[in-house]
């Protein structure tokens, strides 16, 4: 390894702290350290500055929560660096690595002591335009708290109507995010599945479906319905006229993670880091 990339959440003392112990842990094994531009923090404005939408190298490591790790993944697009995550927050379900260890992982790190855990990505359309790929969710929410109609398909076959809120979209990895929130399933996300949580509906029947990962669901907004928003991993929302039509399919590129110990401890991580949450 000759070079790492540096992405690291704004404005959060913690995070520059972190940041700061990862870009020497690197320096003292002789890796040179990119920051991504859009870091400002001044105790990383000597390191030479890189773009998530241009040359990103081919390994990166992103401190701070969940939100960083999605924001960035979703400059990435179709970038598939190397990625190992490291926590500088109160919850980062998503990223493997804690503060106390860091030299100890950037070692492992470097000399590839690792396990790569490839998760699925999700292609987002809105009448037809392509958006983005998701690793989390894609939600279609109601716009000022009016009631929202959609019609839900899998593979093209009617799977639910939905009167409420909207319905949620998720990945395995995004199962203990915006779906579980809104009672759908935690799943191990070993598995190969999407799950389709209907928000809040009128009819009290609606229940979570779990179906194949490379099925494509379609969610309508019928000609009857307010209008909606449309929001990709917690990040972009874009607004929804009736008569709209997303669909989510499974994107070709995956997104590439350093695990350390991710199988071992994943349902005590889901215990201390979610279930225990406060």
């Amino acid at each position: 390894m000759d070079v790492v990339g540096l992405v690291v959440k704004l404005g959060s003392a913690i995070a520059e702290e972190t940041a700061l112990r990862v870009a020497r842990a690197f320096e003292s094994h002789g890796v040179r350290v990119l920051v991504e531009e859009s870091v400002s923090y001044e105790s990383l404005s000597s390191y030479p500055r890189f773009s998530l939408r241009g040359s990103v190298p081919g390994k990166l490591v992103v401190v701070g929560g969940d939100g960083t790790l999605l924001r960035t993944l979703l400059k990435l697009q179709d970038e598939t660096p190397i990625i190992m995550g490291i926590r500088a927050g109160k919850r980062g379900f998503l990223l493997d690595v804690e503060k106390y260890e860091v030299e100890d992982r950037i070692r492992d790190f470097i000399r590839g002591d690792y396990k790569l855990v490839v998760y699925p990505r999700y292609a987002v359309y809105a009448n037809g335009e392509r958006l983005a790929c998701i690793l989390n969710d894609v939600a279609v929410v109601s716009k000022m708290a009016k009631l929202t109609r959609l019609n839900v398909l899998v593979d093209g076959y009617p799977a639910m109507r939905v009167d409420g809120d909207g319905v949620v979209v998720s990945s395995t990895v995004g199962s203990t995010a915006y779906s579980l929130s809104a009672g759908g399933p935690i799943v191990d996300p070993r598995l190969d599945v999407l799950i389709v949580t209907p928000l809040n509906p009128v009819q009290l029947h609606l229940r979570p479906l779990v179906v194949p990962s490379h099925s494509r669901v379609e969610a309508s907004i019928t000609p009857q319905s307010n209008e909606a928003y449309l929001n990709l991993d917690g990040q972009i929302v874009r607004e929804l006229q009736p008569g709209s039509l997303v669909a989510i399919t499974r994107c070709d590129a995956g997104v590439r993670m350093v695990r350390f110990r991710w199988w071992d401890n994943f349902y005590e991580r889901l215990y201390t880091r979610l279930l225990a949450y406060w």
